[in-house]
């Protein structure tokens, strides 16, 4: 058995450890201390037929002897020259801080690198047989020594001077259309790891070996993440082994100081825009079809309406820029990704006053093509808000990709009381409807379960398209030169690296909270939601024949 053939596992054992331990140290510990156990039973003439099995049984077993004596190996270290560690058994501890802060600092150095220094240094092979055993030249095995050497010295130098990190969290969204498995939030969502490589990766292109330090992670744990993304799209590998998030990433102090701006705004313009939008909600509600829906439905059509025709509005102080081309990814989809990082420092009382203006995503539009019934396709059309609403209302379905992939079926269901047992919804889908009925989706009457959101065929849509179009042209025409102004001086700054976010995506911050500073100013005047005291969501469910 060769020392080559343990060394593989060694990070294997980095991630066993890392879930074992409670502390990085111990973890550490543990790994080396397996490892030298393995090449002294080789140097001895022992044979490990199946080294994992083998590796993880001793593993285990310093595992659990916790009360063990400390060894007594001597180490010598010496950055300029060499690092080395000796050993004469399996009993050989490295016991010394100096050799600890080493063993530290080798496993926040990338797996390119490592590998021939834990060869070299641990497994006591030549350059020679390194290069062999990597397929690699002799002269790009000096260099990695070399190289690895520099970074465990400069690593020592600056390990006090290093700040614990504070893990953030990283609210990702996306345009377009997304990939097979759910990218690109599938590649983040339940990752806190993955979203904070991701905030770490931002403001300028770094190597593996330096995230690790930054989120102070070893590196063979994360670089499987870091391909993951790569692989993903969402980070870009430079030619020279550099990493950088390629996504418009907004922080708190990019929004924060374009809030209030934006009330201010919405407040001085107020009494304008709401006599157009009065006038909208008065034809709306006049309609034929409009006025056979219950009382619950025709409020939540003309949430729906009046929230469209506002960001509509608010999107026109972007018209300057072209709707971007979504790219084809490699996983089948075509979106742009746009985050907001939330350190975990971060004023939370101020942000958390911001994300009542927040419309969640803007305005959704899903569809299914599916032909159910008498029906061809279905769109369901959405707002997320924080008032009277439910944001995030795919939590309640199972997540999103459930809430996308089957809501629009449900509901028809439901509307039309076909069976749902001959759809495609699986079973542990259909039982969240009751769910439904906290969100506003759905109601019981004389015991039944009832759709309580707008259904409208197409031809209905369309006609309350036309009257959302007017009222915003109105508004356009009203306010439309002054809030262009406003819109080109809270342009958002991104890193000079990152160059393809599109022109647009840099104005989202703008006029983010402009749509709701209005609606919330209204609620609060008595001209909105009035005697609304349950769930409202701005939802509405479209057919076509």
């Amino acid at each position: 058995m060769k020392q080559e053939n343990i060394l593989r596992y060694y990070d294997y054992l980095t991630r066993l450890a890392e879930s074992k331990c409670n502390s990085q140290s111990d973890a550490e510990d543990l790994v080396h201390d397996t490892m030298l156990a393995a090449f002294a039973y080789i140097h001895k003439g022992g044979e490990i037929e199946y080294p994992k099995t083998w590796l993880t049984n001793t593993f285990y077993h310093k595992y659990n002897d916790i009360l063990r004596k400390k060894y007594h190996s001597p180490v010598t270290v010496c950055l300029d020259e060499g690092i080395a560690i000796s050993y004469e058994d399996d009993n050989d501890y490295l016991s010394s801080e100096e050799a600890s802060n080493v063993r530290k600092e080798l496993n926040h150095i990338a797996n390119i690198t490592r590998e021939v220094l834990i060869r070299f240094y641990y497994g006591n092979q030549s350059v020679s047989d390194i290069a062999n055993g990597l397929n690699i030249p002799e002269g790009t095995v000096k260099s990695r020594l070399s190289a690895g050497r520099s970074q465990i010295k400069k690593g020592l130098e600056t390990m006090e001077e290093r700040e614990n990190y504070l893990p953030g969290k990283l609210w990702l969204s996306y345009g377009g259309g997304d990939g097979q498995k759910g990218e690109p939030i599938s590649l983040v969502e339940n990752d806190l790891i993955a979203q904070n490589l991701l905030i770490l990766a931002y403001d300028k292109p770094v190597t593996a070996s330096e995230l690790s330090k930054m989120i102070d992670i070893p590196c063979a744990y994360i670089e499987p993440i870091i391909k993951k993304l790569v692989d993903g799209e969402l980070i870009i590998k430079t030619n020279g082994d550099k990493y950088y998030s390629d996504f418009i990433i907004r922080k708190p102090e990019d929004f924060l100081q374009k809030f209030q701006p934006q009330l201010d705004f919405a407040h001085e313009h107020f009494d304008t825009i709401w006599e157009i939008i009065s006038e909208l909600s008065g034809k709306l509600l006049n309609l034929n079809f409009v006025k056979n829906m219950t009382l619950h439905q025709q409020t939540k059509l003309d949430r729906y309406a009046i929230l469209k025709a506002l960001q509509d509005f608010e999107h026109f102080g972007t018209d300057m820029f072209s709707v971007p081309e979504f790219p084809a990814r490699r996983d089948g989809g075509h979106w742009f990704a746009q985050a907001c990082a939330i350190p975990a420092d971060c004023n939370k009382e101020k942000v958390n006053e911001t994300n009542q203006y927040v419309i969640s995503g803007g305005h959704r539009s899903t569809e299914n093509a599916t032909q159910i019934g008498k029906v061809k396709a279905l769109y369901l059309f959405e707002f997320d808000t924080t008032l009277w609403d439910s944001p995030y209302r795919y939590a309640f379905f199972g997540g999103l990709r459930n809430y996308y992939k089957f809501i629009h079926t449900l509901l028809w269901c439901i509307y039309e009381k076909l069976p749902i047992d001959s759809t495609d919804i699986p079973n542990n889908v259909i039982e969240y409807i009751p769910r439904l009925e906290e969100v506003g989706l759905l109601c019981s009457k004389n015991g039944e379960i009832e759709v309580d959101i707008p259904v409208l065929s197409k031809a209905e849509y369309d006609i309350i398209i036309n009257l959302i179009n007017d009222a915003t042209k109105q508004i356009k025409t009203e306010l439309g030169a002054e809030y262009t102004m406003f819109i080109k001086g809270n342009k958002t700054k991104l890193p000079k690296h990152l160059t393809s976010v599109p022109e647009l995506f840099k104005y989202i911050d703008a006029s983010k909270y402009i749509v709701m500073a209005v609606i919330r100013e209204a609620y609060e005047k008595g001209l909105h939601l009035k005697n609304v005291d349950y769930c409202c969501p701005p939802v509405v469910l479209v057919y076509k024949e």
